[in-house]
């Protein structure tokens, strides 16, 4: 019995990433059928509208990275291994935005994005010249990582700030649709206290210095699909902490748009989390985490909700997971077997997203640009409209 084309790619659709890479070997057909655009924005969605648990990817501050896969209810820790350990290594900085992980090394200078889910990495082509490689103690650079999801399109946001000239804040945006970096104007402050940008929501936050006379904070967002900055206000939390200690915001856990944490003792940490960007209403306080032993937490962070939202998933001090239960306020701790050291936990969506150079999207060279505006000049003087 053979079975239709579409029922063939309804049944594929439905089935983990780890399974159709398998399903790849069983005949051309299916492997042009999986690795196809249309077939890996369908697999996407229907992981998405599932609910799917995603990709854990751990990595060590040794350098090393992990991926917890789970299968028929038991759990596995698979350390990452050459090649790719190789590249990933050394990490300075990992950010986690839809279904790729984004890896900083070498002052940011060194770019990888990894698909955690395919096991493909990609080197992004290094920023543009007149963007500085070094820094000497008269700038400072701060980057981030998202995901657009207006243009469906992952971003590498890169600013760097100098102290000697005013107005001297540059900054550039990589698109992996096209492979290339552009400069982006109409930068609000050049004073950024966090180097890193948390990404949630479709847009990149750092807490912001105005005036460093009076050292007021603020948060700034920007927007990656617009390609903007906003000003975010404050929620009605303990600032003067959050400005003692540069912390307070985080990657919030999945599906959330951002996270900020306001601890007003050693006994309480409340989370509060943003609504949708640009809604009226911007934070509402999402729950609170009461100090119980052995919950003893210095650095905390909000990983994931059940899918009941009555449990939290919670990294505590970069070396251990526990699932804490909202109501109840109990503990259950997270095995992590053969991880020995401190590390920083990501969660991926589940995706066969390509890391393959895609020539068709890229800028053409300027040359190429001139032929093609001659080209359209000449059919538009003829009276024709040409799409390119």
């Amino acid at each position: 019995m053979r079975i239709s084309h579409d029922l063939l790619e309804e049944i594929l659709c439905r089935l983990p990433v780890k399974h159709l890479l398998r399903c790849r070997c069983v005949a051309k057909g299916w492997c042009s059928l999986i690795d196809s655009n249309a077939f890996v924005k369908k697999h996407l969605k229907n992981t998405l509208d599932c609910n799917a648990s995603g990709v854990h990817v751990i990595n060590g501050f040794d350098g090393r990275f992990w991926v917890v896969e789970s299968d028929d209810g038991s759990t596995s820790v698979v350390e990452i291994d050459d090649p790719i350990k190789m590249l990933l290594s050394d990490s300075e900085y990992c950010i986690a935005a839809n279904a790729l992980l984004c890896v900083f090394k070498s002052q940011m200078n060194d770019i990888f994005l990894f698909n955690p889910s395919t096991r493909k990495v990609r080197k992004l082509p290094s920023a543009p010249p007149e963007f500085p490689r070094g820094f000497n103690g008269t700038e400072d650079c701060v980057c981030g990582f998202g995901y657009d999801h207006v243009n469906d399109d992952y971003k590498v946001v890169k600013i760097v700030q100098s102290f000697v000239q005013s107005g001297g804040t540059m900054v550039v945006v990589y698109s992996l649709k096209t492979n290339s970096w552009k400069q982006i104007q109409n930068v609000p402050s050049k004073y950024f206290l966090t180097i890193w940008g948390i990404f949630g929501n479709g847009a990149l936050y750092w807490f912001l210095v105005k005036d460093l006379a009076y050292g007021f904070e603020t948060i700034v967002g920007f927007d990656l699909g617009l390609e903007q900055f906003k000003e975010v206000p404050f929620p009605p939390v303990n600032k003067n902490y959050i400005m003692e200690n540069k912390r307070g915001l985080f990657t919030p856990p999945a599906g959330e748009s951002l996270c900020l944490l306001d601890t007003y003792s050693d006994l309480s940490v409340d989370v509060w989390l943003m609504n949708n960007y640009g809604e009226k209403n911007t934070w509402y306080k999402a729950f609170s985490v009461k100090q119980l032993c052995p919950l003893a937490f210095g650095i905390l962070r909000p990983l994931a909700f059940s899918k009941s939202h009555k449990d939290v998933l919670l990294e505590l001090d970069c070396q251990k997971l526990v699932w804490y239960n909202i109501e109840r306020k109990t503990v259950k701790s997270v095995r992590l077997p053969r991880i020995l050291v401190k590390f920083d936990s990501h969660f991926c969506t589940e995706s066969l997203l390509q890391l393959t150079e895609d020539k068709s999207l890229q800028r053409p060279s300027p040359d190429k640009q001139k032929k093609q505006q001659k080209k359209r000049d000449d059919y538009l003087s003829r009276g024709f409209n040409l799409r390119l």
